[in-house]
C-alpha cells in the first residue's frame, strides 16, 4: 500500500454483498497478506468506501454460498507523519477526525469476541457518566427506549461506530455503540451494523512494540 495508508488492527467479517456493492479503488497496490481490503472515504469531502482488494476472491466466496468474509479496513491518514501527538493524545486527535461513508453488516458478537469495546454496559451501569450526570428516572426511560427499539432487530439508521488505530495508535475500538451492544449480546442479536472513524496511527517503527504491550495489558487483565 502507500506509505500514508493505515490498516486496521482487525479483520472484520462484513456481509460480501456490502462489500460488493463497492467501487474499485483506483490505481490500488498490492497488500501482502490480504484477501479483502476496504478503503474509507471521506463524509466531509464527499469521497465514497471503495474496495481496494479482494473482488474476486468475495465473488468466489459469493459463488460457493459464503454470506460474510474477513476483511482489513484501510484509511488515508489525515495527520502528517511527524504528527506523532495524534495517536495518542485524544483532544488533540478529535480536532481531526473523518468518517466513512458507508455501513457494513456484522454480527456483533465479533465486536464482544475481539475486545473492541472499552467497557461493557449493564443496566445498572447505563447511562451512568459524570459527563451526562443523568437522573435515574430519564436512565431508566433510555435504557427502556432502547430495549424497546431492538426488539424487531437492529436498527441500521443508528449503525455503531469503530474508531480505526484509536488505542496507542494501534488498536481498533468501539467509539460509539457500547449500549446496543448491550442489547445485542442479551437479545441475541446476531446482525447489526457499524461505520468508521479514523485519524492516524503510531509511527509505523513503534507498532509492534504497542501491540505487543498491548496484548499483554489485555491479558493481565483477564
Amino acid at each position: 500500500m502507500y506509505p500514508w495508508t493505515c490498516l486496521s488492527s482487525h479483520r472484520y467479517p462484513f456481509e460480501i454483498a456490502d462489500m460488493l456493492a463497492l467501487p474499485d479503488t483506483p490505481n490500488a497496490k498490492s497488500v501482502k497478506g490480504e484477501n479483502v481490503v476496504v478503503f474509507l472515504g471521506d463524509k466531509a469531502k464527499n469521497i465514497p468506501d471503495t474496495l481496494y482488494a479482494g473482488r474476486a476472491y468475495l465473488q468466489n466466496l459469493q459463488a460457493k454460498g459464503e454470506t460474510h468474509a474477513p476483511a482489513a479496513v484501510a484509511f488515508k491518514r489525515n495527520r502528517p507523519w511527524f504528527d506523532v501527538l495524534a495517536p495518542f493524545c485524544k483532544q488533540w486527535r478529535n480536532r481531526f477526525c473523518s468518517y466513512n461513508t458507508n455501513k457494513y453488516h456484522l454480527d456483533p458478537f465479533f465486536i464482544r469476541e475481539a475486545g473492541l469495546e472499552r467497557g461493557q454496559r449493564t443496566k445498572e451501569t447505563s447511562y451512568a457518566c459524570r459527563k451526562w450526570n443523568l437522573p435515574q428516572e430519564q436512565r431508566d426511560k433510555q435504557y427502556n427506549e432502547l430495549h424497546d427499539s431492538l426488539q424487531n432487530g437492529y436498527d441500521d439508521n443508528y449503525p455503531m461506530e469503530v474508531m480505526v488505530c484509536r488505542s496507542a495508535g494501534v488498536r481498533d475500538t468501539l467509539h460509539q455503540g457500547h449500549h446496543r451492544m448491550m442489547f445485542c449480546t442479551e437479545m441475541n442479536i446476531h446482525r447489526a451494523c457499524i461505520t468508521f472513524r479514523y485519524v492516524s496511527h503510531a509511527p509505523r517503527w513503534m507498532i509492534p512494540a504497542l501491540r505487543f504491550f498491548m496484548r499483554f495489558g489485555k491479558k493481565k487483565k483477564r
